[in-house]
């Protein structure tokens, strides 16, 4: 398993702002408009305290976006599908 290809370091301060950015008003306009639903915002969430518990961890980081990655490819739509219905 090579692990080179995902990054070994994590910005907590990226992970609060995108956090931040999610509960925002815009963010979730943004989420209702695209997807039909307000985001609940759970993967940023998680990701800030990953971060905050692990991000000094190379290793722990490298598998964490290896995680998501591999979440990201067994996630099922997207936001064409919304647009197909409302055609």
């Amino acid at each position: 398993m090579s692990g080179s290809k995902y990054p070994t370091t994590m910005s907590c301060m990226e992970a609060f702002n995108r956090l931040t950015t999610c509960y925002s008003l815009g963010g979730q306009f943004r989420s209702y408009y695209r997807v039909g639903h307000l985001n609940p915002c759970d993967r940023q969430l998680e990701k800030l305290k990953f971060c905050v518990w692990s991000g000094k961890d190379p290793v722990a980081v490298q598998q964490w976006y290896r995680a998501e990655a591999e979440r990201n490819l067994r996630v099922v739509g997207s936001s064409e599908a919304i647009w197909q219905e409302r055609e």
